[in-house]
């Protein structure tokens, strides 16, 4: 059981996980309008994409399959309190199956069945060890043959959507490097530290007294005894009364200030800190050291291309929930924020068409857009990295979807940060997409 366990959270990654980026301009349309009937017997359906409804009966086994993957043996009934999560969690599942099909139909991109076929086999072989193993996963999963082909079928599209769209490696001018190097000097400067030798005691007597003994040999193994014996610091008094690699600011304020304002082999203390009185030798000093440019370009030029890619993937998130959300409409009683005619939940009941900033007649205040302005003195933002304004109005909470697991719900359009270029096996299948909307 364990290793169908494991086996299913690497077993066919994440259709989308590993990237997809394009900017896709021009669909951000209202949410709702327009919205046709879903016909009878269906659930939701999806415009401009080949079979966009999505049937009943198809819906049930997706549920069930999504229980499955979350450990539940019995599809709970609509009236249990955890029916609405495993609800909307398989209903993002089968619309992100549409929405991956739909996007490739646009791009005019298709696989063979030899190609799904040959990639099932290698999968069978490298992640289960034999067809009986695989076999159980299939009885443990709720799904059929055709089931998992389907899957196989949709990584394999997202794929393909992946290595058309987003850059393996995209161009970084050496200005841009220099630029990141100055503005990130800290990531490149290796602080000063020193290497120090501390007696520590509350009896300030006893610390007079191991200054005395170092007055008359201040060696390693002369600390060791004196450590050992007038010390009760229990993580250096077995070493000497060793601490090496000492930063600023790692230590108590007092003990801080003696350890990088004293002269390196000169005895210091008594002096009192936090935990008693101290005596100290700094014994050796390792001045700062900046790597330069030279050494730092190649490190760079990579932050700087997977940043690029990450904003690609990220601007292509947002487009393509946007551009599938607007073609993609529910029944009643299966609404969730991945619908075009889903109406988000207003705690205000009341006019909130006030201008910005003041409050209606309810006691609501009104909207106000949520933006990451940019703080003084940071402009110049690097690929990968946002400025990080403070919020500005209320944040929406993300669907409480099932984690993906092998043969899993299809994946969100992003790209995580330190993704490998296309070619690279995904690290991971990352949680189902925001909102859209």
């Amino acid at each position: 059981m364990r290793r169908v366990t494991s086996n299913a959270k690497i077993l066919l990654g994440v259709v989308l996980a590993a990237a997809l980026a394009i900017t896709v301009a021009g669909y951000a349309v209202g949410r709702g309008l327009g919205s046709p009937n879903v016909p009878s017997g269906d659930v939701a359906v999806v415009d401009d994409v080949p079979d966009g409804a999505i049937t009943t009966d198809e819906f049930k086994k997706t549920l069930e399959q999504t229980a499955a993957r979350q450990g539940i043996r019995k599809v709970p009934k609509p009236s249990d309190p955890q029916y609405p999560t495993l609800r909307d969690a398989a209903m993002s599942d089968a619309l992100l199956s549409r929405w991956v099909r739909g996007e490739a139909a646009d791009r005019g991109m298709t696989v063979s069945d030899t190609e799904v076929s040959n990639q099932l086999e290698q999968i069978k072989e490298q992640q289960f060890g034999s067809e009986k193993q695989f076999q159980r996963f299939l009885k443990q999963s709720a799904f059929t043959l055709q089931d998992a082909r389907e899957r196989v079928e949709l990584q394999l599209l997202s794929t393909e959507i992946q290595q058309k769209v987003l850059p393996q490696a995209p161009a970084v001018s050496q200005s841009q490097i220099e630029s990141f190097y100055e503005a990130n000097k800290t990531q490149f400067t290796q602080l000063e530290t020193r290497d120090v030798r501390q007696i520590v005691n509350k009896d300030l007597s006893n610390v007079k007294q191991a200054r005395q003994e170092l007055e008359k040999d201040d060696s390693p193994k002369s600390w060791k005894k004196v450590a050992a014996r007038f010390s009760t610091d229990k993580a250096t008094k077995s070493n000497g009364g060793l601490r090496q690699g000492v930063t600023q600011a790692q230590s108590e304020p007092e003990l801080d200030q003696q350890i990088f304002s004293a002269s390196p082999d000169q005895l210091v203390g008594p002096f009192k800190g936090q935990a008693g009185y101290y005596l100290i030798e700094v014994v050796n000093v390792n001045p700062e050291t900046v790597t330069p440019l030279s050494d730092a370009t190649s490190q760079i030029r990579q932050q700087l291309s997977q940043g690029i890619q990450q904003d690609i993937a990220t601007a292509f998130q947002q487009d393509f929930l946007a551009k599938w959300t607007a073609r993609s409409f529910c029944a009643p009683g299966y609404v969730m924020d991945r619908c075009a005619n889903f109406t988000p939940a207003d705690s205000c009941n009341g006019d909130d068409s006030g201008e910005q900033g003041d409050v209606d007649k309810t006691g609501c205040p009104a909207p106000v857009q949520s933006m990451a302005p940019v703080a003084p003195g940071s402009a110049g933002l690097f690929p990968g990295q946002p400025a990080q304004g403070p919020p500005q109005g209320p944040i929406q909470a993300p669907s409480n979807a099932a984690q993906p697991g092998v043969l899993g719900p299809p994946g969100a359009p992003q790209l995580p940060p330190g993704s490998a270029p296309p070619g690279t096996p995904p690290q991971g299948a990352p949680g189902a997409p925001p909102p859209g909307g």
